[in-house]
């Protein structure tokens, strides 16, 4: 019996499907225990590499199309933007090889992956600025809360020709941004996951000076830690297009 093209492809498409339901197990640090992640497919990382050439919105899009991937391949739409760097780290290594080129160094990323079992987890979660009567409320986004930020910033740099200089401003908005949870003042209080992402940078923006200090403190706390574990012979690995490219390792 010949089986129609249609049939062919859908049944060779469900055998594929069982073959990526192998799991990956990857040690978070925030959780102190393992979890299973599905690997990563070629189309996968077609869409991570196809944003090189896209400036400015590319970075966008190459961050939340990551992010799309690690929620899809864990099925955990709580996980920390934090916990994004040991899930990589394990997905680049079971699908593309331990080795990446970093600049002019060829570094092995199974250093970085002990990393994660080594390094102290001494993130809060949850912090708090205070300036008189105006309290900022901080804490750790998950990817869905960042990537419903990332969206806001591709449509922008599209608007806005990608201009390096409006280009750089709105991705030190946005990183910022997603780091608050609420504004305080006088009492009265306004949850930013209730508000439009416009009225939220315009709040931000109206913010006084001198608490940028303390909140950037924050911020810088929590890219230590991720630069840290993600540190191999004393040279951070760069979580971007190069990281999933494999040519210049062998």
């Amino acid at each position: 019996m010949v089986m129609s093209k249609d049939k062919s492809v859908s049944g060779f498409l469900e055998k594929l499907g069982k073959l990526n339901d192998e799991k990956i197990k990857v040690f978070l640090p925030s959780l102190k225990k393992s979890i299973e992640v599905s690997p990563l497919t070629l189309k996968q990382q077609k869409d991570l590499i196809s944003s090189s050439l896209d400036g400015v919105k590319g970075a966008f899009f190459f961050s939340r199309t990551l992010n799309d991937i690690i929620i899809n391949n864990t099925g955990n739409y709580e996980l920390k933007t934090y916990d994004r760097f040991p899930i990589i780290a394990h997905l680049r290594k079971h699908s593309l090889g331990s080795k990446i080129r970093v600049d002019e160094k060829v570094v092995n990323i199974d250093t970085a992956i002990k990393n994660f079992k080594t390094v102290p987890h001494n993130i809060k979660d949850e912090h708090i600025v205070s300036l008189k009567t105006l309290k900022v409320h901080l804490r750790i986004p998950t990817l869905s809360e960042e990537n419903t930020l990332l969206k806001k910033g591709e449509r922008d740099a599209e608007v806005t020709k990608e201009s390096s200089r409006e280009g750089v401003a709105l991705m030190y908005v946005l990183e910022l941004l997603k780091y608050v949870d609420k504004i305080v003042v006088e009492g009265e209080e306004i949850d930013f996951d209730n508000i439009k992402i416009n009225d939220r940078i315009k709040l931000i923006e109206e913010l006084p000076l001198t608490m940028y200090k303390d909140i950037s403190k924050y911020i810088e706390q929590v890219n230590a830690y991720t630069n840290e574990i993600m540190t191999v012979d004393e040279t951070v690995i760069p979580v971007d297009v190069r990281f999933f490219d494999t040519s210049g390792v062998d």
